[in-house]
């Protein structure tokens, strides 16, 4: 499938496309290039964590890990947004009555969802970016407090936005299917016969995963991996 036939797909369904993402990528390659093209005027100790009064109590020497981990973490947190938003495009929507009107509600549910983890993603981007600028070019600390209080607030409304607009369009706990495959109270899917990878939740907002079909356990292999990789390349680059 080529980036045009991809495009209209996403439309189709509902979601930005990929290449809105260019944006994101080009903040984290920017943050990562001045790093090294600064490198000489980085200073040798390095702040690596802030108390709650955001006072740095954390050091440690420059270092291949210590100036380009955010860099490392920015790039992980875009893929996986990138791949949530490809699995809401492909997502199995919810059956209803009135098939027109279903489709245009499960159309809005994906697009809401779709510009919701975008604006995420390039809110968090710039804010890691921001963070790696103050570890290492000397910006005053004392901004990080209403910046940090600042995005936590954009988080939080967009959360409650995203929230409104589900229950308001009546798609909120929408999974279907045999009671009998629904496990732990209704919060887990297993069903091997059901080709599809995500469903919508038996309860609560979103998709969540056919826990019968091996590429369902392989998804959530790899968000659990994520973490322990970012881990082991600090201390490979340490």
């Amino acid at each position: 499938m080529n980036g045009t036939q991809q495009q209209g797909r996403d439309r189709r369904h509902g979601v930005l496309p990929l290449h809105w993402y260019w944006l994101q990528a080009l903040v984290i390659a920017g943050s990562a290039l001045a790093a090294a093209l600064l490198w000489k005027d980085i200073p040798s100790t390095l702040t690596t964590h802030y108390d709650l009064h955001f006072e740095p109590d954390g050091f440690g020497r420059k270092s291949w890990a210590n100036v380009f981990l955010l860099n490392i973490v920015q790039l992980c947190l875009l893929a996986t947004i990138m791949g949530t938003n490809a699995v809401i495009a492909q997502a199995e929507a919810a059956p209803s009555a009135d098939k027109a009107s279903g489709e245009a509600k499960q159309r809005k549910f994906r697009y809401v969802n779709s510009v919701f983890l975008y604006a995420l993603s390039l809110l968090l981007t710039l804010y890691f970016s921001y963070i790696q600028a103050t570890m290492l070019y000397g910006w005053p600390p004392g901004a990080l407090r209403g910046v940090t209080i600042g995005v936590m607030a954009l988080v939080a409304a967009g959360i409650v936005g995203l929230v409104a607009t589900v229950r308001r369009l009546g798609l909120q706990g929408q999974g279907t299917g045999d009671e009998e495959h629904w496990l732990a109270g209704g919060g887990v899917y297993y069903n091997p016969k059901d080709p599809a990878v995500f469903v919508p939740k038996k309860r609560g907002i979103g998709w969540t995963v056919n826990f019968g079909r091996p590429t369902g356990w392989l998804i959530i292999a790899t968000l659990v991996a994520i973490p322990f990789a970012i881990v082991a390349l600090f201390a490979l680059m340490t």
